[in-house]
């Protein structure tokens, strides 16, 4: 069938409320690669709509693995009791499809130097430093994070130093980071816990960041030195920010990676919609021994359910190469 026909008998059962099935691609071949896409923002949504159970139905019969950023995590306010059944209710989902739950965001103040210089915001608006302040700020948010990683199913909760200090020498602030880290990921370590640095670009998304290269990522992960400390490697933020990836082919990079993120550049959306080779991406840490996560954390070009089946299709041809 020519790649247009496909298309064409894809809407078709669209139309026919065939996707909306839990049954959808029961007997879809599994995937090799884990892609996990991060529920409500990769694809999926013009099809299944946006309920995280029927998002996980209708990738688990299209033969995906793992789903990734199953629910918010919102430290401003206490989660409702209806907020905390629904996570209870995805990972119990989750178990029944048998579908892996890789990493939540959960932590990463791009907005004031919590890590770089041990500030917090008060509840009038200010932010001060106040290091037992930050504390215990840190480890009630390990806490509440904790609490829905056990509830949906996962070990993995994305972490980051928050926003650069530009007051404060740049040594100092690096020093501050590697001591706080290190407090989170002692606590992680003690709970079962594994926390992932994510590093973000300043170019177009995330201005004053501290961390802004998986490079650095790796470095501080280094230096924190523990088993609960890894990297994630967004390749998106990472070409936002270098212009390539090649600190794939650095070592200590490559051995912190816990799990990757994925969205060509520049416009963040599926792979193929850009400049990023995401074959040879693929067929590159395939080779080089790579099993774990790999989130799909991007935007979809056209938003129907034609496109979702094209973007699962590609991803098909990804999977196949390996």
């Amino acid at each position: 069938m020519h790649r247009r026909d496909f298309i064409k008998a894809l809407s078709a059962a669209a139309c026919a409320g065939f996707f909306a099935a839990p049954s959808f691609g029961a007997d879809a071949k599994k995937f090799k690669m884990k892609f996990s896409p991060r529920l409500g923002f990769s694809f999926g949504v013009p099809t299944a709509g946006r309920d995280p159970i029927k998002l996980m139905e209708y990738f688990k019969g299209c033969g995906l693995l793992a789903v990734e950023g199953v629910c918010p995590i919102n430290h401003s306010k206490k989660f409702s009791p209806a907020e905390i059944e629904k996570q209870i209710q995805i990972g119990e989902k989750a178990r029944e499809l048998g579908l892996e739950v890789g990493s939540l965001s959960s932590m990463n103040e791009k907005d004031v130097p919590t890590m770089t210089a041990n500030k917090v915001r008060r509840a009038d608006g200010s932010i001060v430093e106040d290091k037992p302040a930050l504390r215990a700020m840190l480890e009630g948010q390990l806490e509440t994070t904790f609490g829905v990683l056990e509830r949906v199913g996962s070990k993995i909760l994305i972490i980051g130093p928050g926003a650069l200090d530009r007051k404060l020498d740049w040594r100092k602030q690096y020093d501050n980071v590697i001591e706080n880290m290190s407090f989170c990921a002692g606590i992680c370590k003690k709970r079962g816990f594994v926390m992932e640095i994510e590093a973000l670009n300043t170019v177009k998304d995330h201005p004053g960041v501290f961390c802004v290269n998986n490079t650095l990522a790796a470095r501080i992960a280094r230096d924190v030195d523990s088993p609960a400390c890894g990297i994630l490697y967004d390749i998106y933020h990472e070409y936002m920010q270098a212009g390539n990836l090649s600190s794939l082919d650095d070592p200590n990079v490559w051995k912190s990676i816990v799990s990757f993120h994925v969205a060509d550049a520049p416009g963040r959306n599926e792979p193929g919609s850009g400049e990023i080779d995401y074959a040879g991406v693929f067929k590159k840490i395939w080779d080089k021994g790579y099993r774990g996560f790999i989130g799909l954390e991007h935007g979809q070009t056209v938003k129907t359910p034609e496109k979702d089946a094209e973007i699962l299709k590609t991803y098909r041809a990804f999977d196949a190469q390996v």
